[in-house]
């Protein structure tokens, strides 16, 4: 992996929690969640491949991959931790619901 790469994995380590959580939807099941976030992150492993160059072997290919889909799981582990996923990432879904009623209130009325 080259520093360039390396460069690449931790920033979208960092992005790619936030950018899953705007791409999920209230009506997203737990399963579903879990299965864009990873299909995410594989794609993000291999656009960090080709950040360097194309990688020239198959273990290049797994590292840059593995090292993105690892990094983010960690990252979403530490962000659960200290609460940023249930206040601050949960509030990037509603960012274009300001001053909508909630499903629930919908319903309520």
């Amino acid at each position: 992996m080259t520093v360039i790469q390396a460069v690449a994995t931790v920033i979208s380590v960092l992005v790619i929690p936030w950018l899953v959580q705007l791409i999920k939807t209230n009506t997203m099941s737990g399963v579903a969640a879990r299965w864009t976030a990873l299909i995410v992150s594989i794609v993000a492993g291999v656009v960090t491949g080709f950040v360097g160059g194309v990688p020239a072997n198959p273990g290049d290919w797994v590292t840059c991959i593995l090292a993105v889909v690892g990094g983010i799981q960690i990252a979403y582990s530490a962000f659960k931790a200290v609460g940023v996923t249930n206040a601050w990432l949960d509030a990037l879904v509603n960012v274009g619901n300001v001053g909508q009623p909630k499903h629930a209130d919908v319903i309520n009325r």
